[in-house]
């Protein structure tokens, strides 16, 4: 692989048309509904501690998902603030938080996650989901999203780490061969939230820890068995297995899929910590 995430659908959002954002932001909005999402979400915003009448960031909001139920724990005294580089991602989280009856606490913001519009000391929580995976140097977020956090402010980073993927399937060297190359393919650092830790504390943050989530689903129908498909069309067009190959593996995953139960998903880390007071 010459270039990691060279095939990601998320690194480029700011330039595309009004078309592909809103599929992206139905990929998101369907992600966000699953169950085992739906319980990750409410166990990482609560060990950030959101309260009600706090000023909280969420960088690379997307579609909006986690800025609305942030919103809902902020309060009516409170503000959440979602900031993405894509217009037309934003204007579909407007349109959402709208419809929630959200819109009177949240604002959207255009913005680069490495560059963050925003002066010092201006959030008591700062939190951002599967995003910096995607971003090229990534890691420069970690510095920003603490300088804009008041004193005792709480970071929290929540990201894929893609070579855990987990799919039903007997042959485990073509299974692995696939995952392995969609893990490089469809992230720009897949690996990221493996340094999240030491990179908290570079940056200051103290009380630093992490926590892990598996997602999983098991029905062919759902997100994640749905990147099986994805995960083979990277790994062809990689040149790590071939057409037929594809077809076969897909086939098997397919057929589980239609005779019961099956398991997919992906490993995600939670990583977080507070400026000193």
């Amino acid at each position: 692989m010459s270039e990691y995430g060279r095939e990601s659908l998320w690194r480029d959002t700011a330039t595309a048309d009004a078309e592909r954002p809103r599929d992206l932001a139905a990929r998101l909005e369907r992600r966000a509904k699953a169950d085992d999402e739906v319980a990750a979400r409410d166990t990482y915003l609560g060990l950030l501690e959101i309260s009600a009448g706090e000023r909280v960031l969420d960088v690379g909001c997307g579609s909006g998902a986690v800025t609305r139920e942030i919103a809902r724990r902020v309060g009516p005294a409170g503000r959440a603030v979602g900031l993405d580089p894509s217009p037309a991602l934003l204007a579909v989280a407007r349109e959402l938080a709208h419809g929630a009856g959200l819109g009177d606490r949240v604002d959207f913001r255009e913005g680069d996650a490495l560059r963050l519009p925003f002066p010092d000391r201006s959030f008591d929580a700062t939190v951002c989901v599967t995003a910096l995976s995607h971003i090229p140097q990534g890691e420069a977020a970690i510095p920003e999203m603490a300088r804009v956090l008041r004193p005792g402010g709480r970071l929290g980073v929540f990201d894929l780490d893609t070579d855990m993927t987990a799919f039903t399937h007997s042959d485990r060297n073509l299974t692995r061969r696939i995952v392995a190359a969609a893990s490089d393919a469809t992230a720009v650092n897949g690996w990221l939230v493996r340094q999240l830790p030491r990179l908290f504390q570079r940056a200051g943050l103290i009380d630093v820890r992490a926590r892990g989530f598996f997602p999983i689903e098991t029905h062919l129908h759902s997100f994640y068995a749905s990147m099986a498909d994805r995960c083979v069309e990277v790994a062809v067009k990689a040149g790590v297995v071939t057409e037929s190959e594809g077809r076969a593996w897909l086939h098997e995953f397919h057929d589980h899929g239609t005779r019961g139960p099956i398991v997919a998903g992906r490993l995600h880390i939670f990583v977080w910590g507070r400026t000193p007071q």
